[in-house]
């Protein structure tokens, strides 16, 4: 029986939930001259760009992580706000705030608290903190070319119910990413990951199929021990991109000579116009290198992980295995390129990386060379860091382990959520508890007035319960958290 894994996803994960929900998981901007498309200076999440412009994009539900600026007239802890890391190109930048919305009371729901910070997410220095309203700027000024500055947005006091945002990042030196041009591509080694961006890079060279805008270049050469017939694959995934449109691909068989022409050999040629990932094998030649271009369809501008590495004989053909922070726990998601006599998955979890335990379990495919795709929730997640693995069960007994990753998992994380909102009838509160204890859930309406009071005994982990609202009337009301230690707050719409 031949059984095959791909080892290219298999690295440690730090689930931390929707990018740009918190500073450890940011949308990456890159500084250029002017606010376009293809400069990586501005980003929508995954809403559609129109041409030249990027409209706005949709409010993570992020967390401030706690902090509060002073400089600011709201408290951020009770809003959902946007991270954004930005490397500056020069001593300074300019935040540029856009108008996502037009008509009655759009001035002030184009106004946005923008707070720079240096460091590190666990230690972070406050630089600047500006209120700008929608069309104006703030330039940030004595900083260093090269470092990392994490910026904080959300919605001003003005308005603190509007939930999207425009913004760019320019600056008088513009970024340009690596690779511009195929003289200067970038060597990757055989399975190795790496991330790399095209923002602000320009049209070099050809590509396969399409037109190009802003291409960047990578060269890969098989080592000169290459088994004859062995199978290399190129992998570009976890694209964040400004538009839905991604990357399109091309790798040329053209060893060290740069193409010149889209008629040059390729041996992989992709234009899928959307955000995907690509996964392509082909059969390596020992000593051959080959050139690889990516280029943003219709100037898109992405940050993405790109990995060209081998095929080596192990149970299943694994392309990823990963993790991410949801409403109600740890997300654990995986898929499969071919499964060969698989007969199930199990998860297990580990709080010390050495002894694990079963916690879910999941049937294989049996046999088949199509993708497919799994998922598990574990809804008790512990606090603090875990570690998962997959283990992969033949129908004969036989099995292998994936490689282990790791979730760190705040309960101050999707704490406090109700569903749904707005509501007729009844709605379910969750909430997540660090100990056994004491909560006070208050729903009171706009003029303060208590309308229901429960008060619960906690258990260790997720906390879930309906509540009826049949009696309220229709309007906005605040639900409370008191548990001694947190004291939380969320907008509730009775419908």
């Amino acid at each position: 029986m031949k059984k095959i894994l791909l080892l290219f996803l298999l690295f440690p994960f730090l689930a931390i939930g929707q990018t740009g929900s918190s500073c450890a998981n940011p949308y990456y901007i890159y500084p250029a001259t002017s606010c376009s498309n293809n400069c990586g200076a501005q980003l929508c999440g995954n809403m559609q760009c129109p041409t030249g412009d990027c409209s706005s994009y949709v409010n993570a539900a992020g967390s401030s992580g706690g902090l509060n600026p002073a400089c600011t007239s709201d408290n951020e802890t009770t809003q959902n706000v946007i991270w954004l890391a930005v490397t500056a190109t020069s001593t300074s930048f300019t935040i540029n705030n856009g108008s996502p919305y037009v008509g009655g009371g759009a001035a002030a729901a184009n106004t946005r608290d923008y707070v720079v910070y240096s460091g590190t997410c666990a230690s972070l220095t406050q630089r600047s903190c500006a209120t700008v309203a929608g069309n104006s700027s703030s330039t940030v000024t004595g900083l260093t070319a090269g470092q990392v500055y994490y910026i904080m947005v959300s919605p001003s006091s003005l308005n603190t119910t509007a939930n999207a945002t425009n913004v760019c990042i320019t600056s008088g030196v513009g970024y340009v990413a690596p690779g511009n041009t195929c003289a200067t591509a970038v060597s990757l080694s055989t399975n190795v990951t790496y991330t790399y961006n095209n923002a602000g890079a320009t049209a070099n060279g050809p590509i396969c199929s399409g037109s190009v805008e802003n291409d960047v270049w990578y060269q890969w050469c098989a080592p000169s021990n290459w088994p004859a017939g062995q199978i290399a694959y190129v992998s570009v995934y976890n694209q964040v991109c400004n538009t839905t449109q991604g990357l399109q691909l091309s790798v040329w068989n053209t060893n060290t000579t740069c193409p010149t022409s889209s008629a040059n050999a390729t041996v992989v040629c992709q234009n899928p116009g959307t955000l995907t990932q690509y996964y392509y094998q082909w059969t390596a030649v020992a000593n051959q290198c080959y050139i690889i271009t990516l280029d943003g369809f219709a100037g898109t501008a992405c940050q993405y992980n790109i990995t060209v590495g081998s095929i080596i004989v192990l149970p299943i053909e694994l392309l990823i295995f990963d993790s991410k922070l949801v409403e109600n726990g740890v997300k654990l998601f995986w898929s499969t390129a071919s499964e060969v006599n698989n007969d199930f998955f199990t998860l297990e979890k580990s709080t010390d990386g050495f002894d694990f335990h079963e916690i879910g379990f999941v049937r294989g495919s049996g046999n088949t060379t199509e993708l497919k795709n799994y998922s598990f929730i574990d809804d008790n997640p512990s606090q603090g860091l875990s570690f998962y693995r997959l283990k992969q069960t033949d129908y004969d007994g036989v099995f292998t382990y994936s490689d282990i990753i790791p979730v760190k998992f705040t309960f101050n994380d999707k704490l406090f959520t109700v569903q749904p909102n707005p509501a007729k009838e009844k709605t379910e509160i969750s909430y997540f508890s660090n100990g056994v204890n004491s909560s006070n859930i208050k729903f009171t309406d706009m003029q303060g007035r208590t309308r229901k009071e429960i008060e619960r005994d906690d258990k260790e982990g997720l906390n879930k319960f309906n509540v009826d609202i049949s009696n309220f009337a229709k309007g906005m009301y605040f639900i409370t958290l008191d548990n001694g230690t947190d004291h939380l707050k969320i907008r509730f719409i009775k419908d």
